[in-house]
């Protein structure tokens, strides 16, 4: 063996390892962005809960600011005007719950959206 093929053979593995390390990197980048999406979804779900299941509800707009996490949420609640039943009556009592999230990843802006809607009348009681 010539240390031509021997160095040949050395530089085949580095860039065998290269590809192999990078593609580790790549994998924990996507494990870390998808736990701290997940974790966003979850305090969106978490807020949303939260409103929806308030005993008085009201029109309002609210920010919360980022945290430790860095996370920025906003919330809307809104009365829904224009709900009809089948039969084109006028459904009152129904509220848009609307929460977005905002963070950075890295360098880059990212935001998450969901909305509910609830009718007024559920957590009161009837007797």
């Amino acid at each position: 063996m010539t240390l031509f093929e021997v160095l040949l053979a050395l530089a085949i593995f580095a860039i065998a390892a290269v590809a192999l390390v990078s593609g580790i990197n790549q994998i924990g980048h996507a494990v870390l962005e998808s736990r701290q999406y997940r974790n966003v979804e979850q305090g969106i779900e978490s807020i949303i809960d939260e409103y929806s299941k308030a005993p008085v509800l009201d029109e309002m707009e609210k920010e919360m600011k980022p945290g430790k996490d860095g996370v920025a949420y906003h919330i809307k609640v809104s009365a829904v005007r224009d709900a009809k039943t089948q039969d084109g009556r006028i459904l009152q009592g129904i509220f848009r719950i609307q929460v977005s999230a905002k963070w950075m990843e890295g360098r880059e802006p990212m935001e998450l959206d969901a909305e509910t809607l609830r009718f007024i009348g559920l957590f009161q009681p009837t007797g």
